[in-house]
Parts: structure tokens; C-alpha cells; sequence
């Protein structure tokens, strides 16, 4: 029971490339909305850059959870962060807001596919008992990216605001070779395991080297008499077709039944919606995109630069401190979601994170905004690896790439519209309304947890 369970080799090599992807976006994010602003547009305007890419994951989700089951997890993981890259790229010689605003939002299609690709193979690869540590893990080399990138950004703020964007193109490139070089074609293709994983009698049967007939057919037609075999009868010719048509027939309902067989064990999303908590989960991933990724990757930075005086490595501070109360978060919560319940970690995180989003509109002081921002982190390192954890315990052993795209698409829903929506809130309250909405957004989604929610157990199939 407390033996202790090892991660397989691939969910560390996904765990490494989320580094170097995290490090690129983490040096891009501050600023982003700043370059946006730089066309001389509006808060809702700069904040709808990042609405764009997750409007973009959005839309495209389901499509990508289809393409990963179609052609394999790691090849589509693989041509969206290319699609990625190329749209770093490009953003970096934007001459108006519209070409920023298309180049970002050409971004938001790869991020979906190779964030669904990579999501499944860690789900799928993690050993029941070990779903939760697994997230953490994996979610861990992003904030690990996100700790150093906005600090690596500060110190690059003489790039201007175009240089980062070629940096991050490059560390896209860079995560995408080593997925090539580490994990071989075909290792993680869920084709290849249920072939691997089906009864004898439904596999092909071995082939003789010399007849090419499978061996039980093979020994059958040498089993004659010497006479038989050297002047074969009519008789035995007919014994020898019928027993070739039985075993060619018996090969074809060995694939039918692991067709169906690989049909049963896809979880769908009408599936997922029976189970309460999963309905639940998907309230508190749109409540975490609209607070912890729309509005902390688009409003923070544009907070930051209004603060008169405010030193100019504020903004690459607040992101990078809420990235290392985070990763701090992560470093137990995995574990302790496995041991104690996805629920009362979730609830604690949806607590934390709710008030101290709520005290970033309330401090002006560059001290106190960035200590909110690490706590604020913090919290939000308690819900991640603890919903997701949850998923995985609904979906099992089985393949749920729809159910996982479907889950994203709620935390995407709310990072569209809670950038947009602040942005608005900004132009005519301002900061203080739209962090006030943020939170309280996060307290709502702990509340229901709290009264609405029943602890649910792995499902192991």
C-alpha cells in the first residue's frame, strides 16, 4: 500500500519539454499586453490579445481531442508546438494590432493540440495511485519555465517588446527536438496497447517460415501420410481449404473483437457529464481561466505599468511570484491530493487564491502587490494538480482524450471571457472592480465544492 511509485521515463521526458516551453511563454507574457497597448488601443482591446489565443483553444479543442486519437498523441503534440513556434515567430514583426492579434490567435490552435496530446499521454501513462503526482509533475516544469521566464524577461526588457517573442519561437523548437530524440515513434501510440493488451485468441496467429500459414494450419497439412502428402486427395485438399477459411475467418473476428473492445474502453464526454464531480470540475477550471490564467497574463501586466513610479521589472515580478508560489504549492499537493482527497485541496486552493486575487485590486504598493501575487499562487497550486487529479480518477485506465479537450474548453471559456470582460470593467471602474469580480469568482467555485461535492475514488479498470 505505501510502496512507492515511479513515473514512467516518458512523463519526464513531456516534464522537461514543458520547461523549456514554459520558459519562452514565461519571457513573452509580461509583455504581451504591453505590445498591444503599444497600437494605441483600448484595455479591452490589449486584453483581448490573450482572449484571441484562448478563443482560438477554445474552437479548436474538440478537433484536437479527434486528431490525437486519429494519428497519435505524440505526433499531434508535435505539430502543435511547431504551430506554436511559427506563431511566435511571426508575432515578433506585427506592425498593427490586427497582424498581433491573428498571429496570436494562429498560436491558440497548437497550444490546444499538443496541451490535449500531452494531457492524455500523462493521464494515460500514470499509474492509477499516482495520477495526481503525475500532474503536479508535469504541471511543475511549466511553473518552473514560469519562475525563471518573466525574471529572464526583466533582465531582457532592452530586447524591446518584439525581441522576446523570437526567444520563445526558439524554445518551442528546442522542446519539440527533444520529444523527437526521447520518445521514439510509436512508443505511446494507445493503438499499439491494445493490440498488446488483448486475449490469444484474439491475436493473429503465428505465422510458419517456410508456408506462411499460421503454424496450427501449417502442422495440420503436414499431418498426413507420406502418400498424402506427396499425391494430396481431393479429400484432404478440402480439409486443408476449409481449415486456411476457418482460420482467416477467426483472424477477422479476433480484430472485430479488439475494435470493439478499443471502442469500450474510450470514455465520452456524455459519459463524463453523468459523473457530479466532473460537472463541478469543469466550473472550477472555467473559474481558474478566468481569474489565474485571463486575468493574471493580461491584466497584471497593464496593472503594473499604471502604477506611477513602479519600477520596471514589476510586471516580469508579479508573474515570476505567482509562478514561484505556485511551484512551491506544487511541490506537496499532488501528493497530498492522492493521499487526502481531490476535495479538501481544492477547497483550499479555490480559498486562498479567491482572496488574495482579491487583495491585488486593493494594494498599490509594489511590495504588497507582489506578495498577494505569491500567496495568490500559492492557492492556485492547490486546485491545479487536485482537479486534475479528479479527471483522471473519472476517466481511469481508459482513453479519454475527448473528455480531457472538453475539460480545457471550460478553463479556455473563462480565459476568453474573463480578460475581455475585465478589460471592460478596467475602461470604467477600474483595477480594483476587476480583481473584486476575479475573486470572487474563485470563492464562488469553493463554495460549491464545499456543500455540492462528494470525494470520488480512482477508477481502475
Amino acid at each position: 500500500m505505501n510502496e512507492k511509485v515511479t513515473l514512467p521515463r516518458e512523463i519526464w521526458v513531456l516534464v522537461i519539454a514543458a520547461v523549456c516551453i514554459a520558459l519562452g511563454f514565461g519571457i513573452v507574457a509580461p509583455v504581451l499586453p504591453q505590445f498591444a497597448k503599444s497600437f494605441n488601443v483600448t484595455n479591452m482591446m490589449a486584453t483581448f490579445v490573450v482572449s484571441a489565443f484562448a478563443l482560438m483553444r477554445l474552437t479548436f479543442a474538440p478537433a484536437s481531442g479527434w486528431l490525437s486519437g486519429v494519428f497519435g498523441e505524440r505526433r499531434m503534440y508535435l505539430i502543435g508546438i511547431y504551430i506554436v513556434a511559427l506563431s511566435s515567430f511571426t508575432s515578433a514583426f506585427a506592425h498593427s494590432y490586427w497582424q498581433l492579434l491573428l498571429f496570436r490567435a494562429m498560436g491558440g490552435i497548437g497550444s490546444v493540440t499538443f496541451s490535449v496530446a500531452a494531457m492524455s499521454l500523462v493521464f494515460r501513462l500514470a499509474p492509477p495511485q499516482a495520477r495526481g503526482r503525475a500532474s503536479a509533475a508535469y504541471g511543475s516544469g511549466f511553473l518552473l519555465g514560469n519562475i525563471i521566464g518573466p525574471v529572464i524577461g526583466a533582465m531582457l526588457s532592452a530586447l524591446g517588446y518584439r525581441g522576446p517573442f523570437i526567444i520563445y519561437a526558439i524554445m518551442l523548437v528546442i522542446a519539440a527536438l527533444i520529444v523527437t530524440i526521447a520518445i521514439p515513434a510509436g512508443a505511446t501510440d494507445p493503438r499499439a496497447s491494445v493490440v498488446k493488451s488483448e486475449d490469444s485468441d484474439a491475436a493473429p496467429l503465428p505465422a510458419d517460415a517456410e508456408s506462411g500459414l499460421p503454424d496450427a494450419l501449417a502442422a495440420d497439412a503436414n499431418s498426413g501420410s507420406l502418400a498424402e502428402t506427396l499425391a494430396p486427395s481431393a479429400e484432404s485438399d478440402s480439409r486443408r481449404a476449409d481449415s486456411q477459411r476457418t482460420g482467416r475467418g477467426s483472424a477477422r473476428k479476433g480484430r472485430r473483437r479488439s475494435r470493439r473492445r478499443a471502442a469500450r474502453d474510450v470514455m465520452t464526454v456524455a459519459e463524463a457529464l453523468l459523473v457530479p464531480q466532473f460537472r463541478v470540475a469543469l466550473l472550477t477550471a472555467f473559474a481558474q481561466g478566468w481569474t489565474n490564467l485571463g486575468v493574471r497574463m493580461s491584466v497584471v501586466p497593464l496593472l503594473a505599468a499604471s502604477l506611477v513610479g513602479a519600477p520596471i521589472w514589476l510586471p516580469g515580478a508579479l508573474l515570476g511570484g505567482f509562478a514561484v508560489g505556485n511551484g512551491l504549492a506544487l511541490l506537496r499537493t499532488g501528493r497530498w491530493s492522492d493521499i487526502y482527497g481531490r476535495r479538501p485541496i481544492v477547497i483550499t486552493g479555490l480559498a486562498v487564491s479567491g482572496l488574495f486575487t482579491y487583495g491585488m485590486g486593493v494594494f498599490s504598493n509594489p511590495v504588497l502587490l507582489l506578495v498577494m501575487s505569491v500567496v495568490a499562487g500559492i492557492g492556485s497550486g492547490f486546485v491545479q494538480p487536485a482537479q486534475q487529479g479528479a479527471v483522471a480518477d473519472i476517466i481511469g485506465n481508459r482513453s479519454g482524450g475527448r473528455v480531457v479537450s472538453f475539460f480545457q474548453q471550460s478553463a479556455d471559456l473563462g480565459q476568453i471571457i474573463g480578460p475581455i470582460i475585465s478589460g471592460v470593467i478596467i475602461d470604467f471602474w477600474g483595477f480594483g472592480a476587476a480583481y473584486s469580480v476575479a475573486g470572487t469568482i474563485l470563492l464562488a467555485a469553493a463554495l460549491i465544492w464545499l456543500f455540492l461535492v462528494k470525494e470520488i475514488k480512482p477508477q481502475v479498470k
